[in-house]
């Protein structure tokens, strides 16, 4: 019978490590058949819900149920491994920056080594749209013309989206400042991110429902490096922009997964439309 990580490769050969090392991480044992008990999947869920979007978690949970499901006659699972694995798709909101905060960091001068790198890797999130795990491997070789191209190292589909002036600047500083390519910590890049956004006084109240329940707390503390995909998202939308080509810009492979990146409410709408809300009396 092969081991756990074999296992889960055969199946899924591009996640087995990603997911397993996660499981590893949040357990402190390794991933092995025997270390699978219903606390330990429970403290997996709860590790990947603090450092993944809810869409991630779900699809994670589905992979390891999956390899579980296919080997339960052979392995000795915890009961109840399903319910515990089985996530459940729960109403989130999110904050955005919008174009006058994100000028604010554009502006920043950073205060050390690691305030320049979050702060140029956020900002060409937020303008391209790419994933953290691409955004920060831009080099020139990604400018084409007048566009920024590139294919994504998560789900191997190329996106291009019209080459920003900031972003070039940034290209060639992460070159000048030997940052191209390197990259911090989750945790360290959400608290500078933070701790950047306080500085420049986003102290906004905000509440927001998150897992389950109501948070409350200033602008700032709901910043993480996702924040710049859900801005650049949310700022096109409300533009104008239709949401297939929001979605080819960020390589998602459906306009179902873009939606989940817009932020904001409805954007203005027509007069036409308006008149329908005011023809009743």
């Amino acid at each position: 019978m092969n081991d756990l990580r074999t296992a889960f490769a055969e199946k899924y050969p591009q996640y087995a490590n990603r997911v397993l090392n996660m499981y590893e991480q949040a357990n402190n044992c390794p991933a092995t058949w025997e270390n699978i008990s219903k606390i330990r999947l429970a403290k997996f869920v709860s590790f990947l819900n603090g450092k993944l979007a809810k869409s991630s978690v779900k699809t994670y949970c589905a992979m390891m149920k999956s390899v579980f499901n296919i080997y339960n006659e052979e392995v000795k699972l915890p009961k109840g491994y399903e319910d515990i694995l089985s996530v459940k798709k729960d109403v989130s909101q999110n904050t955005w920056l919008n174009d006058s905060e994100i000028e604010r960091i554009i502006a920043y001068i950073p205060a050390n080594d690691t305030e320049r790198l979050v702060k140029n890797q956020f900002i060409m999130g937020c303008v391209t749209g790419a994933r953290h795990s691409d955004y920060m491997n831009f080099t020139r070789e990604n400018v084409v013309g007048e566009r920024l191209v590139y294919v994504s190292i998560k789900t191997h589909i190329q996106a291009e989206v019209p080459l920003s002036k900031v972003v070039e600047r940034l290209i060639a500083e992460n070159e000048m400042f030997y940052i191209a390519g390197k990259e911090v910590s989750d945790p360290t890049f959400n608290k500078t991110i933070r701790e950047i956004c306080r500085k420049l006084g986003m102290n906004e109240r905000l509440k927001l429902y998150r897992a389950g329940d109501f948070v409350e707390g200033a602008k700032y503390e709901f910043i993480s490096s996702h924040t710049a995909r859900r801005s650049f998202a949310t700022n096109l939308y409300l533009r104008g922009a239709d949401l297939y080509a929001i979605s080819k810009m960020m390589g998602h492979s459906s306009v179902t997964m873009t939606e989940g990146y817009i932020s904001c409410g409805l954007r203005d709408l027509s007069d036409d439309i308006l008149d329908y809300f005011k023809t009743f009396k």
